[in-house]
């Protein structure tokens, strides 16, 4: 409760300000005596005064217990606050560490896809380089055979005739494509 919403406290005073209970007066000798009712009816122990007086909320009690509700309040109000800042900090904080982590994820995805397409293209390269090199391969064999081929035919025509060996051999050249 704020000090400015304090319009009046209201309390209840007895019509006889006596210093003893309302269950305790005074008979005619001015002795003390108790009345007995009190403990054969349980609701005579709650005495209502009858007279209301008012307290004004610039009285010193009043202030005094209003100052420190008043401060009590300002602490829990800053702790609330201190703690309804501390969580959305935490929130952000939170989000910024999901796109942090969601970017890291994207960055990784777009690795992945770029690194298995230059694995696709190494794939392709190594399969051409293969393929070319078993053609190199089957190309230098029968080469190979051919020369074999023709240096037999040289040596046999140099056995054969000794004469005639420029004519044969031009001829040979040209059947199987040297010239």
């Amino acid at each position: 409760m704020q000090p400015s919403e304090v319009s009046g406290i209201q309390y209840l005073v007895p019509s006889n300000p006596s210093p003893y209970s309302p269950h305790f007066s005074m008979n005619q000798s001015n002795k003390p005596a108790l009345d007995s009712n009190q403990f054969l009816n349980p609701l005579y122990n709650f005495y209502i005064p009858p007279q209301i007086h008012d307290i004004s909320p610039h009285s010193s009690c009043i202030s005094s217990n209003s100052t420190s509700d008043e401060a009590d309040e300002q602490q829990l109000s800053l702790i609330i606050e201190r703690k309804q800042r501390r969580m959305i900090s935490n929130r952000e904080s939170a989000r910024r560490s999901r796109m942090r982590k969601q970017r890291h994820l994207d960055e990784l995805w777009a690795q992945v896809v770029w690194l298995r397409n230059e694995n696709h293209q190494l794939i392709d390269k190594l399969n051409h380089v293969s393929e070319s090199h078993d053609r190199v391969l089957q190309e230098n064999t029968q080469l190979k055979e051919e020369a074999s081929e023709l240096r037999q035919m040289l040596f046999g025509m140099r056995l054969g005739h000794p004469n005639s060996t420029s004519v044969k051999v031009d001829d040979v050249a040209l059947e199987h494509g040297l010239s």
